[in-house]
């Protein structure tokens, strides 16, 4: 029972150390696999939004080049043209309908002046009213003498300066240059300011929406120093979720950076699955407890007296056998209920179980720790090991008749059973099973017929006691 007590315990420890061991691993295996699952969607979805990114940026651009291109063509075409000429056509011609501009931001309207530079001198600004303005000044400064002479040997290029911040109004501007040449002579250039701002507002851009953060920056006099727009922290990262690109505007390098905002997503995906692999644990191991606990429950069935909790007799039969091959001594003890088909015919059967159980358990505080007892019927065997003398066993038998002698108090009845006890051991008779049990029925059979021939009755059934005066046991 001890060994089975033990079992019980290591099974439901070895059940519960396997089922969170699995769920461990395989947690562990599954959040992994979560994990780059989420980073090769945030990956493929963030490179596909710098692909959309840069050609959005690219596309809206192209406006501020064609109409560069188209006030070049119009000087180069009309060289006699008058100053208020050119104005004119820039208004009319270049400058977006107010109307158009109000349902139409990603038009032109990003385009902030135009700028007429006949011998590089500044001659046109539109509208007028900028031409004191400080952003003119950079077309006339002495960091912007290297693109005025990039634009005049390349004539055919649209030279982007910027985006550049304005120290004295904060304005992020782009600067745009063009060389005129008539007559193969160099006549001066014309140039576009851009708004920055409303050009990312075009592009739809922002530092930051649902998904990323953004970042540009771009290089300002001769790439000595870098613009920088939105978190300048995303140029330092090198993982799947950030994503860089360089873009040529005008021969002016932009880069572009952008981070998926995985961090939420992620956590989100995860404390999903670890609560639904948490509950799917707890049900595991519920379930497998369960099983255990049913196995050990058969196993316990086949092992032991469901009544009595002593061994079956199977098993009380094997652990002997086992026992008496050792050089100790031992003995066999029966216990043989007389007459207790009766109590069941005259109480019932559940008083005839409740006596048995009773009676188990008055041997069971006669006899040692190591000792087994079993039931067979009306018959209770025990076996008494490691004992030293014939006199110990004559002792707890003894023991045994006294204890079962006394009264059983059982549904209100007080019960007197007598018993027949004999005995068998390996001093006197040896180790050999078959003798032992010979010896027993020998014994038994010569106390039946001693008793037979006394023709006794061997039940007493005493007044009916109150259950106040004698409570169950």
């Amino acid at each position: 029972m001890l060994k089975l007590r033990y079992l019980k315990e290591i099974l439901f420890l070895s059940t519960f150390l396997i089922i969170s061991v699995v769920f461990l691993a395989s947690g562990l295996y599954l959040k992994n696999n979560i994990t780059q699952a989420l980073a090769n969607k945030n990956n493929a979805l963030s490179s596909e939004r710098m692909i959309n990114l840069s050609n959005s940026i690219i596309k809206e651009y192209q406006v501020v080049f064609k109409n560069t291109n188209r006030l070049n063509n119009f000087i180069t075409s009309n060289p006699d043209s008058s100053t208020a000429e050119i104005e004119d056509f820039i208004k009319t011609t270049l400058m977006p309908r107010d109307l158009s501009a109000f349902f139409n931001n990603k038009n032109n309207a990003f385009i902030k002046a135009y700028v007429v530079a006949c011998d590089d001198i500044v001659s046109l600004v539109h509208p007028s009213e900028l031409k004191q303005n400080s952003a003119i000044e950079y077309f006339n400064d002495s960091a912007s003498e290297y693109y005025r002479r990039l634009a005049q040997n390349n004539p055919n290029d649209v030279i982007v300066q910027g985006p550049i911040l304005s120290v004295k109004n904060h304005d992020s501007l782009i600067f745009n240059r063009q060389a005129v040449f008539i007559d193969d002579k160099y006549w001066g250039y014309v140039g576009i300011v851009v708004d920055f701002s409303k050009f990312l507002e075009c592009v739809k851009l922002n530092v930051e929406d649902k998904l990323f953060v953004y970042a540009i920056r771009s290089s300002v006099n001769k790439g000595s120093s870098d613009f920088i727009w939105g978190d300048n922290s995303l140029f330092k990262y090198r993982d799947k979720s950030t994503k860089q690109k360089s873009l040529f505007v005008g021969k002016q390098r932009w880069d572009l950076s952008l981070k998926i905002k995985q961090e939420i997503d992620t956590q989100s995906y995860i404390a999903t699955f670890i609560f639904i692999f948490a509950l799917l644990y707890l049900i595991c191991l519920s379930l497998g407890l369960v099983l255990v606990n049913y196995i050990i429950k058969h196993k316990e069935t086949k092992l032991v007296d469901y009544l009595t909790n002593a061994l079956n007799h199977e098993t009380f039969i094997q652990l002997v056998q086992n026992e008496l091959k050792n050089y100790q001594e031992h003995a066999l003890v029966c216990v043989e209920l007389v007459h207790f088909k009766q109590v069941n015919n005259t109480f019932g059967y559940r008083a005839g179980d409740e006596i048995l159980l009773n009676i188990t358990k008055r041997i069971e505080s006669v006899i040692g720790y190591n000792d087994r007892v079993c039931r067979i019927g009306a018959e209770i065997l025990i076996f008494l090991k490691n004992i030293q003398t014939v006199i110990d066993v004559e002792r707890i038998c003894f023991d045994i008749q006294d204890k079962i002698n006394a009264p059983l108090y059982v549904q209100n009845y007080s019960v007197r059973q007598k018993c027949v006890i004999v005995s068998a051991n390996t001093i006197e008779s040896g180790h050999d099973f078959c003798t032992l049990v010979r010896h027993l029925n020998e014994d038994l059979d010569k106390h039946r017929h001693e008793e037979e021939a006394k023709n006794t009755s061997y039940i007493e059934v005493e007044e009916q006691v109150s259950p106040r005066s004698w409570p169950l046991s």
